[in-house]
């Protein structure tokens, strides 16, 4: 049996990994649009500013996947599959015949539509063919930096950049801090702090009406009432799943690839996982998730039948000497605080009617983050 599985995120790594352990015998391709091995996705924002060890960057060194008998074919990129005579056709215009397809092919940054994205200066970092170039044009010289979106993957990025040198502006469409990570109350406690950061301008409930350029290249970003310099704009506004060539090919598609909890999208033996895959309704684009994903798709594809079961996905930040984690329903019946201005920190337990910890969120302080966790989820 040949099971093709395309992408190199998490959800790919994990799926091969298991369908290797349950099926000695089977032949194993992972067919990847990127140059690099499998790597950890989360750690691409900290290494605009930080060289990270392949030991951290990359899941696993080449020797795993060589004695697992996992063959890597990377610069590879999907334009199409036939579901009904189980063909994949690539850019080079080579097939390849499969007889289990699982697609994790992952997500792309959303770019707003507004004036001036085509210019030069305007960036994303998806992927590490995005932080090579990235890191290039801050090698180059860059002063001053807009990010776009305020979520954490854009605060993330905005401490890398001003690990650089550069003065950043974050500009965030809501008017308040990490909406579905904190509360209101949470949100006005981590934004105060955040605003006694050197260099890091905030702006909040501000949408960018468009780019401005001089000579194909970036100068500022125009806001309603001002106008921000900008060397480079970053845009970090969320993402859209990759679902082009599963759509193309008839496969059922909302926001994502549809799929049931097996991980079966509605072509035969065709499966998908991680931040492509729409399973049960929901879309996740969190790491974690993704990574159940794919080891619940390899178990089906080779006839385990266990289903993907949902859990309670945390969200953690560390940036400018803060760290923050929230998990669980950020709402209750009733709600426990402490926070010490003097020392930062903040602590919010929410219940629900019937008493039982219904969601955390917590500044400074993560000792009680994983006993936490572990009681929303037995609640």
């Amino acid at each position: 049996m040949k099971i093709a599985i395309i992408g190199s995120g998490i959800a790919a790594f994990e799926a091969a990994g298991t369908a290797r352990t349950l099926s000695p015998e089977a032949e194993i391709v992972l067919y990847s649009r990127e140059r690099v091995r499998p790597y950890r996705r989360p750690a691409l924002s900290r290494m605009a500013s930080e060289e990270v060890s392949e030991v951290q960057f990359y899941i696993k060194p080449q020797a795993f996947y060589d004695e697992n008998r996992i063959r890597l074919e990377l610069g590879r990129t999907l334009t199409a599959f036939d579901p009904d005579v189980r063909q994949l056709k690539f850019d080079t215009g080579e097939t390849e015949s499969y007889d289990k397809l699982l697609l994790a092919t992952g997500a792309h940054c959303f770019l707003p539509p507004v004036p001036g994205m085509e210019l030069d200066g305007v960036m994303s970092l998806r992927e590490y063919a995005d932080l090579e170039r990235l890191r290039a044009r801050l090698d180059a010289g860059v002063g001053r930096v807009v990010v776009i979106g305020g979520g954490l993957l854009g605060l993330e990025l905005a401490q890398s950049l001003l690990e650089r040198g550069c003065e950043v502006t974050v500009v965030e469409s809501c008017p308040v801090l990490l909406p579905r990570n904190l509360d209101e109350e949470a949100a006005a406690v981590v934004q105060a702090m955040l605003g006694k950061v050197k260099k890091l301008t905030l702006l909040f409930g501000s949408s960018v009406s468009s780019i401005l350029g001089e000579g194909g290249r970036v100068r500022g970003v125009e806001l309603p009432g001002q106008t921000v310099p900008a060397d480079l704009v970053m845009v970090s506004a969320g993402a859209r799943a990759n679902i082009a060539e599963a759509a193309a090919a008839g496969l059922k598609c909302n926001r994502g690839i549809v799929t049931d909890c097996l991980m079966k999208t509605s072509a035969p033996d065709v499966y998908a996982a991680g931040d492509c895959a729409e399973a049960g309704g929901a879309s996740y684009g969190l790491y974690e998730a993704a990574r159940m994903m794919g080891a619940a798709a390899a178990r089906n594809m080779l006839g385990e039948a266990q289903p993907f079961v949902p859990q309670i996905y945390p969200a953690r930040l560390s940036v400018f000497g803060l760290k923050i984690f929230s998990a669980g329903t950020l709402s209750g019946a009733r709600c426990e605080v402490e926070h010490n201005p003097e020392t930062g920190v903040f602590r919010k337990l929410f219940y629900n009617e019937a008493g039982c910890l219904a969601g955390c969120i917590l500044v400074g302080d993560l000792r009680d983050a994983l006993k936490l966790q572990n009681q929303i989820a037995v609640s």
